[in-house]
């Protein structure tokens, strides 16, 4: 009768035990379905960022090439300030 206590106080222990370890098994299982549910969500945020970048960056080289024109145009005014301030003060009479 002794040794029947001990063995059913065993199994009760490995069902126990059983039962801990497949619970520790699901906490494990809902936490990693979790990170990989906030890794994907991070990742559709990022693809979408890059679909706006892909998309902005041509019109950003147009507005480049814009003001990489602009500076030849600011170049040319630089020099026709020179001439209209020769024009208007022949003599540099304004400094002394």
């Amino acid at each position: 009768r002794k040794d029947y206590c001990f063995k059913l106080i065993m199994l009760k222990l490995v069902l126990f035990l059983q039962v801990v370890i497949l619970i520790l098994f699901g906490i494990f299982g809902i936490v990693v379905f979790q990170q990989a549910q906030i890794a994907s969500d991070n990742l559709n945020e990022a693809l979408v960022v890059i679909d706006e970048v892909s998309a902005i960056l041509p019109k950003l080289d147009i507005a480049l090439d814009s003001i990489n024109q602009l500076e030849a145009v600011f170049d040319s005014l630089e020099s026709l300030s020179s001439v209209l301030s020769l024009l208007t003060d022949p003599f540099n009479s304004g400094n002394s």
